[in-house]
């Protein structure tokens, strides 16, 4: 008896006089105009300019976690750069004028860029190609008792000259009064001599000439390379260095990346290029 009643419950028949029926929505006619009204442009709120922005009728949140460029904290190498620079003259040629409290400054600051080095291994890195300008070349302090071989000495026994230096120095001893010297930029490339060191000046009258010196560069591990003279061009005067007299000299690279090159001569004098 039960089995019957539960079906019959199921299906909506009568049972045992109770009539269950399928419940039914009453829709009148108004309410069924309303649930398919077309909407006109009438029904928007009038009072804003009709070229007015909808954003106004609408408050949209703002991403949290929007980076602002502008004020985005320096990292720690941005910082140690930008500590260096503050303390280098506008140009290699006027770093005469550096004192003795901001050259110890910027050696601090160099020590602590080094060990934020972010090129493994960087004289095999393409990082070292391209156009550098020559910013600072450290130096030995000033001896007490002045000394006439003390250059000699140090170009033959220490760390001796870059091709950048010993560039500038020729393009110096040319006569002021004739010519001005230009600022010393110095490309890297990767054919031999990978090294070109030059020096823009301008004669008297006008005209522009240049002092440029050449250098091979071998690599000798992920650190050092060695660096040797080749040639030497002033004024369009080329002369090739005999290879019994080739200077050559170590030099390591401490510190590498898109814009700043650190590089060390055997003696451990550091030397600050910028990429142009």
């Amino acid at each position: 008896m039960l089995k019957p009643t539960i079906i019959a419950l199921l299906s909506g028949t009568a049972v045992s006089g109770f009539t269950i029926q399928p419940a039914t929505v009453a829709v009148t006619a108004s309410a069924s105009r309303n649930l398919v009204k077309p909407l006109f442009m009438a029904d928007y709120d009038d009072s804003y300019p009709s070229d007015s922005s909808e954003d106004a009728h609408f408050e949209v949140k703002e991403e949290e976690d929007t980076i602002d460029v502008e004020n985005k904290p320096a990292t720690a190498t941005e910082t140690v750069v930008s500590s260096i620079m503050d303390f280098l003259p506008s140009s290699l040629a006027s770093s005469g004028s550096i004192t003795a409290q901001d050259r110890a400054s910027i050696n601090e600051a160099i020590l602590r860029l080094e060990a934020l080095n972010p090129t493994e291994d960087p004289v095999y890195s393409p990082l070292i190609n391209g156009v550098w300008t020559l910013r600072y070349a450290g130096g030995y302090s000033e001896p007490k008792i002045p000394s006439p071989t003390r250059d000699l000495a140090l170009f033959l026994y220490a760390g001796g000259y870059s091709p950048g230096l010993f560039a500038l120095s020729l393009a110096q001893k040319l006569p002021s009064q004739l010519v001005d010297v230009g600022d010393l930029t110095i490309s890297i490339s990767r054919g031999q001599p990978r090294i070109e060191a030059k020096v823009d000046v301008t004669l008297l009258g006008g005209s522009e000439e240049s002092v440029v010196v050449t250098a091979r560069l071998e690599e000798d591990s992920g650190l050092r390379f060695t660096e040797t003279y080749e040639s030497a061009a002033v004024l369009g005067q080329t002369v090739d260095i005999p290879e019994a007299l080739q200077y050559s000299r170590d030099l390591y690279v401490s510190y590498v990346d898109e814009d700043i090159l650190v590089v060390r001569d055997g003696s451990g004098v550091p030397e600050i290029l910028v990429r142009n």
